[in-house]
């Protein structure tokens, strides 16, 4: 009895010697797993806060903070602050995925001791959780609402910027000077940040997206190739000019005024090489009222004359500043090439614009600069007619130019695809259902157009343009 009595007393005092050690084990496992917890989340933020700020809209941020919000303010301030900003979240990140691998280590050895397999599977466990908690679903998040999640964290990534300044700072200058060696040995050419090309890829996805429709998507784009479209891209041909022989008399002249619907007029003395004016009609009829005798040289505008290479961007801030509403455009001899009004340049932006009086030809239509809508049906011939060119494959001449098409490329090709055959360049312009229903034509050699004679007068059913319209 004494023996085995002494026996359960040493057991019971030492069970309840060990209690308060094992109790303050498992608590001090749970702080560590809170812990590692904490810095999981922690690194959650750093990643979304990263992937937000690379992803928010700029433009709209920026529109915020011009409002006065004051979590916008904060989000531009990082945004122009960006690459200490991404150094801090870094540093910011990999601290936080350290610490969480250190803590896992630590919990992981006091539950199943030391021993390789454990370290292995702890390292396994550990990186999956970081990978998805971390990472992947807190970037996934932050990068479908970039704005929000810039808006929300944009005071955390000021503190820590100014937490870990002097450590950004180190860091930072490594950078710079690793980044001065390299430049050293291997030439990196400073780029956009958006190129002309990715700014057609956004119009194009904002389009798809519903964002704005086919009309204003056109308008963009023509906005775009505005700046980059030429005077002899755009030009009335030499062919096409409505013009007066200055040696007409008054009545001769009324009787051409009575059949155009142009507000003004070319006037040359000899050919239309040798243009001395630009007669505004209302002027000579105002003038004529008065004094039938009236002498119209004295009523001429003085000629503006412009280079076929010149940008049409330019062209309208010097015509709208000089107020001259017309323009002749002449190559570098003085012969003259064609004309451009105010009005070819809106249409290069919002497309033809037809006045009233305008004979519509909805098979055959004049963009200027030696391009022309046509309908694909038309054969080759009376395409080449209508341009005023000879054909230059006799053979094709009777062909439709559907037919052309289908034999260049092998099937149904898609819009803006070009080809070129012979002197024409032919674009697919529209392609519905499957089918070709309007292409563009741009003969690329002007000169082969026929000069005009040199009595230019207009006819009746004259579908030309010869000047400003009304």
């Amino acid at each position: 009895m004494d023996t085995d009595g002494n026996i359960r007393g040493l057991f019971f005092a030492s069970a309840s010697a060990n209690a308060p050690d094992q109790a303050q084990g498992w608590q001090g496992i749970l702080w560590l797993t809170l812990l590692f917890v904490i810095f999981v989340i922690a690194g959650g933020f750093f990643g979304a806060a990263e992937s937000g700020f690379s992803a928010m809209n700029k433009i709209r941020i920026k529109a915020k903070a011009e409002d006065g919000n004051r979590r916008a303010k904060r989000a531009l301030y990082v945004d122009e602050r960006f690459d200490k900003a991404l150094t801090t979240l870094l540093i910011s990140g990999n601290i936080a995925h350290i610490a969480a691998a250190a803590l896992a280590t630590v919990i992981a050895t006091r539950l199943f001791g030391e021993s390789q397999t454990v370290t292995i599977l702890t390292t396994v466990i550990t990186t999956a959780i970081v990978f998805l908690f971390s990472e992947m679903i807190p970037k996934s998040f932050a990068n479908d609402r970039s704005e929000t999640t810039a808006l929300s964290l944009g005071w955390l990534v000021i503190f820590l910027m100014r937490l870990f300044y002097p450590l950004v700072w180190f860091f930072t200058l490594i950078s710079k000077g690793f980044s001065k060696l390299i430049s050293l040995f291997v030439k990196v050419d400073k780029e956009p940040s958006i190129t002309e090309d990715e700014l057609y890829d956004i119009i194009d996805t904002i389009e798809e997206e519903g964002v704005v429709n086919e009309e204003q998507s056109d308008l963009l784009k023509s906005a775009l190739d505005f700046s980059e479209t030429y005077a002899k891209d755009v030009m009335t041909m030499r062919a096409d000019i409505c013009a007066l022989d200055a040696s007409l008399s008054n009545t001769e002249v009324l009787k051409i005024i009575k059949k155009t619907t142009h507000s003004r007029l070319p006037v040359y003395e000899g050919d239309v090489d040798h243009i001395i004016g630009i007669l505004q009609i209302r002027t000579f009829i105002r003038e004529y009222r008065k004094n039938p005798a009236v002498e119209l040289r004295t009523l001429l505008l003085p000629p503006f004359r412009v280079s076929p290479d010149a940008k049409i961007d330019d062209l309208l801030s010097v015509m709208r500043q000089y107020k001259c509403y017309l323009a002749i455009v002449a190559d570098e001899e003085g012969r003259t090439q064609g004309l451009i009004t105010i009005e070819d340049f809106l249409e290069e932006l919002v497309g033809e614009i037809w006045d009233e009086d305008d004979v519509v030809d909805k098979n055959f239509v004049k963009l200027g600069g030696n391009r022309f809508r046509v309908n694909p049906r038309m054969t080759l011939g009376e395409v080449c007619h209508r341009i005023g060119i000879k054909p230059a494959d006799k053979r094709r001449a009777s062909r439709p130019l559907i037919s052309i098409i289908l034999e260049h490329f092998g099937r149904i090709p898609e819009e803006e695809e070009i080809f070129t055959l012979n002197d024409l360049e032919i674009t697919i312009e529209s392609v519905e259902e499957n089918k070709i229903t309007a292409v563009d034509v741009h003969l690329l050699s002007p000169e082969t157009t026929p000069d005009a004679p040199d009595n230019l007068r207009p006819e009746p059913e004259d579908e030309g343009k010869g000047g400003e319209g009304e």
